[in-house]
């Protein structure tokens, strides 16, 4: 196979699979040399993006990046097994450093990926960004494993990557969680150019590859100008965390004892127990409002307490309204406990629910679904639906104009929603959408 360096190339074959994968060589690649590699896999189309995620920091490091579709309609284990089978594949094209192999995944495939990489002992370690496996005893980790997890701040996963970076800890692996803030789907590549020099210094610190003085010593005093940085900018305990992940990575190759008294100094600054009493407080906050709303959703789905939708609204408000503050932590707290409960509705959606319950569970569901994300459409327009069917038009209409004050816009949409053949027909129906879009589909006279 010829494949041009220094370029992402989509769409290669992979031969007897039906899928296909991307592949970044850097502009240095030599086939006289053993190289590192980044394996990737993905459900949803995007191994060319994710390959141009992994593109600048593998240039500049010297790494490959192979990721691969996966192939289509499989189930996990199906998966799981063209995993190693696809890797087999690559090594039996390329020269790899066998104990330079890592994987990455990314969202619901970052779950499976994360778990099958402590599984395969050619695979050093392993990049899960936005979803995880959680690992417990019933997966052996092996002591040279690395883990990294890259998260959103906001996303409702975040506090699961950090107990599984304890749970991995006390395992003796080596773990660690790099978080990003913003609504971007990706992180910046810049966070996949300090997750691959950690997988250098790592080789280094073993043995597996020549340690490189000069570079380590560049790579230690970009990260000590980092922690300034962030110290400049008011980010404390950011900075206070970062100095010691320093002193215990470079103490492998030379003394950073010293590092002990900027620990100290940090410490110090007024900013730095004020922001450490408002993290432990919207930490605090955030553990008793999971454990509160869990066992509230779990009642109030159970029994379909309409009684309770008033509460659940006044909750929400509540958590707008702590967004809203000034405080250091309080939004992205709040998002996360959003995204909790609403990935705890799709769960309870998900589950197939027996003949005589279907209506109303569907219905509730939905309902609370519009309550904790306002902008949750497709609940609406399910809402709108089983009320038509249930010739329950004043609830139909009611959730129509709710839909429509929260912003949707898409016209067609509305005159295709399932069982509201006569409703949509209907006067107040479209007088409704006019009101809102500015026209609709059906015209009536006064």
């Amino acid at each position: 196979m010829t494949v041009k360096k220094g370029k992402v190339i989509d769409s290669l074959i992979v031969p007897g699979a039906n899928t296909i994968f991307s592949i970044y060589l850097p502009k240095s690649f030599d086939l006289n040399k053993k190289w590192p590699v980044v394996f990737g896999f993905d459900s949803n189309g995007n191994a060319g993006n994710i390959t141009r995620l992994y593109k600048e920091a593998a240039e500049e490091l010297g790494y490959m990046v192979v990721i691969s579709d996966f192939p289509e309609k499989v189930e996990i284990k199906e998966k799981a097994e063209y995993v190693a089978s696809f890797m087999d594949h690559i090594f039996s094209i390329f020269p790899i450093q066998k104990k330079r192999v890592y994987t990455t995944g990314l969202g619901e495939d970052a779950n499976l990926i994360s778990l099958v990489s402590v599984l395969i002992n050619d695979v050093a370690g392993t990049i899960a960004v936005g979803d995880t496996h959680y690992y417990n005893s019933s997966v052996k980790i092996r002591k040279n494993f690395s883990y990294f997890g890259v998260v959103n701040v906001s996303s409702h996963n975040y506090k699961n990557f950090l107990y599984n970076k304890m749970y991995l800890k006390k395992q003796n692996a080596f773990a660690d969680v790099l978080d990003y803030e913003g609504k971007q789907d990706f992180p910046n590549p810049n966070l996949f150019k300090k997750i691959l020099s950690n997988f250098t210094l790592q080789t280094m610190s073993k043995g597996v590859i020549p340690k490189d003085s000069i570079w380590i010593q560049n790579l230690f005093q970009t990260e000590l100008k980092q922690v300034e940085i962030n110290q400049n900018q008011g980010n404390f305990l950011l900075a206070y965390e970062e100095i010691k992940k320093i002193k215990d990575k470079y103490k492998l190759f030379f003394d950073t004892s010293y590092l002990k008294k900027k620990e100290k100094q940090l410490k110090q600054f007024k900013g730095y127990e004020r922001e450490k009493k408002l993290y432990v407080k919207y930490d605090t906050k955030e553990a008793e409002l999971r454990q509160s709303y869990q066992l509230s959703l779990a009642e109030d789905v159970g029994n379909e307490v309409y009684e309770n939708l008033g509460w659940w609204q006044h909750e929400m408000s509540k958590l707008d309204e702590l967004s809203r503050s000034k405080e250091k932590y309080a939004s992205n707290m709040v998002l996360r406990i959003k995204g909790y409960l609403k990935e705890k509705v799709r769960n309870y959606k998900a589950v197939k629910f027996a003949k005589e319950d279907k209506f109303e569970k569907t219905m509730y569901l939905n309902i609370l679904s519009t309550i904790i994300d306002k902008k949750d459409y497709e609940s609406y327009r399910t809402v709108i639906s089983l009320s038509a069917q249930d010739q329950d038009y004043e609830t139909a209409l009611f959730y129509l104009e709710k839909l429509l004050k929260n912003g949707f816009k898409d016209k067609k949409n509305l005159y295709n929603i399932e069982g509201t053949l006569g409703l949509r027909l209907s006067k107040p129906y479209n007088i409704l959408i006019e009101k809102y879009l500015g026209s609709s589909r059906y015209l009536f006279s006064d």
